[in-house]
């Protein structure tokens, strides 16, 4: 297991977390609040943050640490685990963790109006 010196900022491999989600269950088109709980999950196994500091005003970069290689661990996380594409121009808009999760159910429902 990583110390917490170890986390993002050890220049680990992206598939470091991909290989570790291998064995969860894609959820691309399942309950809306599983999809948020997996990002949550998603976001703690990237950052080695405590899963306290997983919420929607906390800052990706700022608050729990994730760094340019995390951005892109996000979208192969969020294709093989939520099945999911996240454009690489979506996903460096992302300045929250509420930034995706809004991102998230805006796929669930494309008509719905995002604050």
């Amino acid at each position: 297991m990583p110390s917490s010196s170890e986390h993002n900022r050890s220049g680990a491999s992206p598939m470091r977390s991909s290989s570790s989600t291998a064995h969860q269950p894609a959820i691309g088109s399942g309950d809306p609040e599983a999809r948020l709980h997996q990002l949550e999950l998603i976001l703690q196994r990237i950052s080695g943050a405590d899963p306290a500091q997983i919420r929607p005003e906390a800052r990706l970069i700022d608050d729990i640490g994730i760094d340019s290689l995390g951005f892109y661990e996000i979208l192969i996380e969020a294709d093989e685990c939520l099945g999911i594409k996240i454009p690489e121009e979506e996903l460096l808009k992302f300045r929250t963790v509420g930034d995706i999760q809004a991102y998230l159910r805006h796929l669930e429902n494309p008509d719905a109006q995002t604050s």
